[in-house]
């Protein structure tokens, strides 16, 4: 049983290439299986299915600046006053942070918008939900615009239905290594990770929630990194704010705060050059497949 990544370029959809991935077999497989098999019987598309990051040319600047500009003007024409300002350079970090805040209050925890009125009574409730999500994501794309460090394609499923709690023993399989083609369970809640809130000075958070459910997301990563400096800053983190975690229900050794996500697959590969040279030409996820 392989997991197939299949991905082509919108300019010539009918080339698809595959991404063939070997699961690590863990107790998790199952579980995250379960999830994958719910969002395809029910039908969920791949939602964002650019989310290329770090790998072609799509994404320069000035475009990351006009997207995220344009869904804040879609969101404020609909709630007006929402967001109070625009985005005039990727690295201010200040402006990201509040952006951020707004997507948080606004959405809610997990499927917290689905019974929040404000999304019922906008014009238009569809585009309002995909336009904060876009912000929302096309934040942690400027957040992480270092190559070295963050090349990966993100696979989500927004419409499913985000139940599944991580066990005990799940965390158990938690790793900051990353190796490169690697597949690792994508971060499901909505808030901020103890690993966002220790790499930047954010003073508009909302909460701090950290891997709590999965869902069928992932990222294949194309880096490798050993974590160890990851680790370090977040267990710095949770020192020294302890107190407020604590506030939070988390104790310094809540097993929920443990580092990293789970690895679910390994890409099979030959030539790391040659599989970046693939993905090069690509900006579009047509589809995940099991076989």
């Amino acid at each position: 049983m392989k997991l197939i990544i299949q991905i082509n370029n919108t300019d010539r959809p009918e080339v698809i290439y595959e991404l063939p991935c070997d699961f690590e077999e863990t107790h998790f497989k199952n579980k995250w299986l379960a999830r994958f098999y719910a969002a395809k019987e029910r039908g969920d598309p791949i939602s964002e299915p650019w989310a290329f990051y770090n790998l072609n040319e799509d994404w320069s600047d000035e475009h990351t600046l006009e997207f995220i500009n344009e869904k804040i003007d879609i969101c404020n024409s609909m709630v007006p006053g929402l967001f109070n300002t625009h985005l005039t350079d990727i690295n201010d970090q200040d402006t990201l942070n509040y952006l951020h805040s707004v997507f948080e209050k606004t959405h809610g925890k997990l499927d917290e918008w689905k019974t929040n009125p404000l999304f019922n009574t906008v014009l238009h409730p569809i585009a309002f939900r995909e336009s904060l999500s876009h912000i929302n994501q096309t934040i942690h794309r400027c957040e992480g615009i270092d190559v070295n460090t963050n090349r990966k394609i993100r696979v989500v499923y927004f419409d499913l239905p985000k139940t599944e709690l991580y066990a005990d023993k799940d965390y158990n399989l938690f790793t900051t290594t990353l190796e490169f083609g690697g597949v690792y369970v994508h971060y499901t809640d909505v808030g901020k990770t103890i690993e966002e809130l220790a790499m930047v000075d954010d003073t508009y958070h909302f909460d701090v929630v950290p891997y709590l459910h999965y869902s069928a997301d992932f990222s294949i990563k194309f880096n490798d990194s050993d974590g160890v400096a990851r680790q370090l800053k977040e267990q710095e983190y949770i020192e020294d704010n302890r107190e407020i975690l604590m506030s939070k229900g988390y104790a310094p050794d809540d097993v929920r705060l443990t580092s990293g996500s789970i690895k679910i697959a390994q890409l099979e590969y030959e030539s790391k050059e040659d599989v970046l040279a693939v993905v090069a030409r690509c900006n579009n996820i047509y589809d995940v497949i099991i076989k």
